[in-house]
């Protein structure tokens, strides 16, 4: 899956001016295969710092703001299409916003950083995701690594494991895992790792 990264130069930076910028990386496909229009992307683009003030506020980690833009990216795409309207980035903003309540008032467990309940992960897994929250760089990497985890499970058909990592990156223990998908705890630690494992083992470097 292919990302835009906001600010759209961040790659281009020099190290120490990415050091200092929290980038915001968004889906650029939707979740049929689609290229969004390229004005969503512009207008999240105008308002970073609002998006990483959601994120900071209700989430307590504005690295999250990652999350929030993908959703109301996602969100106004699919209502809205090309039609941006007058003020594109304020009805993006407002469906961010919407997403950060909820998850604040709903089952999400905020974290410095990416949530403890990632312990439980294989290691080389936790090696690429779990990184030291001021490494901005590797927090960002260890996004896409994320995702491209996600999306692979996916496409190989394994849902329910995807289900369980994304319980487990909100920070569920593996109790809560099981009882979501209706087995015990030692049977959905098992599934995870064995189908993890073929994936996560190509990674290592």
């Amino acid at each position: 899956m292919h990302f835009v990264t906001i600010p759209f130069d961040y790659e281009e930076l020099p190290e120490p001016a990415r050091a200092a910028v929290i980038p915001i990386c968004i889906a650029r496909n939707d979740q049929a295969g689609a290229p969004i229009a390229w004005g969503w992307f512009e207008a999240v683009a105008r308002i970073p710092d609002r998006m990483l003030a959601l994120a900071r506020r209700y989430l307590s980690d504005p690295w999250r703001a990652s999350e929030l833009s993908e959703e109301a990216v996602h969100k106004v795409w699919n209502l809205h299409g090309e039609n941006f309207g007058r003020r594109p980035e304020g009805l993006l903003y407002t469906h961010a916003a919407w997403h950060a309540k909820d998850k604040q008032a709903g089952s999400w467990h905020e974290r410095r950083g990416i949530v403890t309940g990632l312990d439980a992960l294989e290691n080389v897994v936790r090696d690429r995701i779990l990184v030291d929250p001021a490494n901005y760089d590797r927090r960002y990497q260890g996004r896409l690594d994320y995702r491209a985890l996600s999306d692979r499970l996916d496409e190989e058909g394994l849902e329910d494991v995807r289900v369980m990592l994304d319980l487990l990156r909100d920070g569920a223990t593996w109790d809560e895992v099981g009882e979501r998908l209706g087995r015990s705890a030692d049977a959905a630690r098992m599934r995870f790792h064995r189908k993890t494992a073929p994936i996560v083992s190509k990674w290592r470097r």
